[in-house]
Parts: C-alpha cells; sequence; structure tokens
C-alpha cells in the first residue's frame, strides 16, 4: 500500500471544482471549503511505503468530505463508496466482501447507530470503524468510541494524520485476522474448528431471527473411521480427513455457509436463509462428492470405500426457541443415518 500527499495546486483546484461543481449554485460546502482551506490540511510530507500483502478494503458513506478523502485512499486502496449509513449493513453481510475498515460520519442520520450495530453483531465486529467527528464537539467523539469505534478522525482533516490513523487501523485488523485464524482455524484440516462452529451458528441463529429467514445445519460422520486409522494408520487417515473435507468445501460455494470440524471425524455445515428441503439437498450432494473420491476401504460393514453419513435439520428461528435446539434435531438426524446402514442422508 503506498499513500503518496504532496502540497500541489492542482489537487486544491480538482478537489474544489469537484466540490464546486456537486453544491447548490456551484459554491462548495462551507465546511467542505474550510476543510481545504485549513492551515496544514494538505501539509506535504515525504511519501511512504506501507508492508502490507494487498490493498485493504475500506467502505465509506458519501458526505461532503468524501472527495478529499477518496484523492487520499483511492490509489493506496480498494474503496467502495455506498449513499448512506444504512446501506452499510446490507454491504458487509457476505463474509467473502467484508472490508478492513469502514468510515463513518457522526452527523450523518443512522452513522453511530450503524456503528454500535457493526460491534453488536459476531460476524462484523472485526471491521474496524473509523468515526468522522468535529473538532470543536469532543463529547461526539468520546461518544463514537462508546459506542465502539476503534478510531476518530477530526474536521479539518490533517490529512497527515489521517493517513496515520486509518493505516494504524488497518495494521491491526491484519494482525487480528491472522490471530483470529489461529483460534478459529482447524490445525489438520484448514475449516473452521469447534469454537467457531459454536460462535457462528448463535450469531447465525441471531441473525436469522432479526431477519425471519430459516436457519439449517447439516451434520456429516465419516463412516467406519475407526476402522479406517486401524487398518491404514493414522497418517493415511488424516490425508482421508483432508481429501473428505476438500470435497465437502467445494460442494458448500455460498459466501454465507460455513463448514467446520464438529469433532474427530464429524463436520457440521451452518446453512443460513435455507429450509429443509434445501439442507437435504445440500446433504446429498455432499454425500455424492465423498463417494465420488473413491478412498478405498475394507469395512466390517461390507462396503469397499470411503461414505458419509448425514444428518439434516432446519428452523424458524423464535425467541423461545434456542439455537442448541437445531444441533441437538440435526444430531439425532445424523444417529438415524448412521443407524439405517450409514451412507445415506436423513
Amino acid at each position: 500500500m503506498r499513500i503518496k500527499l504532496v502540497e500541489h495546486n492542482p489537487l486544491r483546484m480538482k478537489a474544489e471544482a469537484y466540490l464546486a461543481r456537486t453544491s447548490p449554485h456551484g459554491a462548495p460546502p462551507h465546511a467542505a471549503l474550510r476543510m481545504l482551506r485549513t492551515p496544514g490540511a494538505l501539509a506535504a510530507h515525504p511519501p511512504k511505503r506501507i508492508d502490507l500483502p494487498d490493498r485493504p478494503r475500506i467502505l465509506a458513506v458519501a458526505n461532503e468530505s468524501t472527495p478529499l478523502l477518496a484523492r487520499l485512499l483511492a490509489q493506496a486502496c480498494q474503496l467502495q463508496i455506498v449513499p448512506s449509513a444504512a446501506r452499510v449493513l446490507d454491504s458487509v453481510r457476505d463474509p467473502d466482501q467484508q472490508p478492513d475498515l469502514i468510515l463513518l460520519d457522526a452527523r450523518a442520520q443512522a452513522g453511530l447507530a450503524v456503528c454500535r450495530q457493526l460491534k453488536a453483531d459476531e460476524t462484523t465486529r472485526s471491521i474496524q470503524v473509523v468515526v468522522i467527528t468535529d473538532g470543536d464537539d469532543p463529547a461526539e467523539e468520546a461518544r463514537a468510541l462508546k459506542l465502539g469505534a476503534d478510531e476518530c478522525i477530526t474536521r479539518p482533516f490533517r490529512l497527515d494524520v489521517v493517513e496515520a490513523r486509518i493505516e494504524n487501523q488497518i495494521r491491526l485488523k491484519r494482525k487480528h485476522d491472522q490471530l483470529d485464524r489461529h483460534a478459529n482455524q482447524d490445525s489438520l484440516t484448514g475449516v473452521a474448528n469447534r469454537r467457531c462452529f459454536d460462535l457462528t451458528l448463535d450469531a447465525e441463529w441471531r441473525r436469522a431471527l432479526r431477519d425471519g429467514q430459516p436457519l439449517a445445519l447439516v451434520m456429516v460422520d465419516v463412516d467406519c473411521f475407526k476402522q479406517f486409522n486401524d487398518l491404514y494408520g493414522h497418517r493415511e487417515g488424516d490425508h482421508c480427513l483432508r481429501r473428505v473435507v476438500k470435497a465437502l468445501s467445494q460442494v458448500l460455494t455460498r459466501p454465507g455457509d460455513l463448514l467446520a470440524r464438529y469433532g474427530g471425524e464429524e463436520f457440521a455445515a451452518i446453512l443460513p436463509a435455507t429450509d429443509l428441503e434445501g439442507a437435504c439437498m445440500i446433504g446429498e450432494r455432499l454425500r455424492q462428492a465423498v463417494m465420488e473420491l473413491n478412498i478405498p476401504q475394507r469395512r466390517p460393514d461390507g462396503a469397499d470405500r470411503v461414505s458419509i453419513s448425514v444428518g439434516c435439520a432446519a428452523a424458524h428461528p423464535s425467541a423461545n426457541l434456542g439455537c442448541y435446539s437445531l444441533l441437538q434435531t440435526a444430531d439425532d438426524k445424523l444417529y438415524q443415518a448412521k443407524h439405517s446402514g450409514r451412507n445415506c442422508v436423513r
């Protein structure tokens, strides 16, 4: 990532011209004009190199400060601008499309409310939130920090300070992500571990309750896996599990789906916005994907290759129903599948 700020008239002229074109009567908004003319707002300083593996993704809400911030960030970051604070929540629902950092304006309608919602949701609280406040209103800055903001930048801007604070927050996000991967990833298979599964199930249950959507859970058990380990050894058993997980992952292509190692040779898939019929369809595709691996196995039940048993459950969350009722139902269905000849979906 490279951010370069130098004092030169073309940048000032372009910023003022942009603001003039987008303002009534051809005059820039007062706050934006003050921001541009404040001594030190475009202070010169040497360009810096920031050793980040890729361009950070920043989500910003359109406001009078956006043109100048866009000029600061656009070359160094992947910058997405949404029209209102309310649209931020829609933009971050997809875990694979979540930004590293979100810029909110305390003046904007619902700006601080969105900050609170982002930090209250398990699936979005790790996103760094930077709130723009007015320098003459320290109470506003204190309120933003109490509601969960990770940092504040104040108007009128000193762009070198803005740059430094955003860089720091992005670095913190990258370090948090690295620690999070170690804490939530199964070391053998690379998918989510039990801790991540428990946190995600709770978060998705609450999200489904808010949105009025169904939530499905698919439990998977590798059939006769103890015998596989006893016959072929634990090294081959580990290799088998990695192959099975790869096949399962290729079936679960929706960004919101989560595959986790539940324990031993048991796996679980959380499927948001999915009913029981959809869960059973996914379960059958998972079963077929493992069969197509054709991993040979001499089994006491007479089968000649590795297979899985699958239990499916779905529910519409309610205030009187907990997420572990869904887990218990899926586990009961898996028990039925294992005692109905294995290699089947229930």
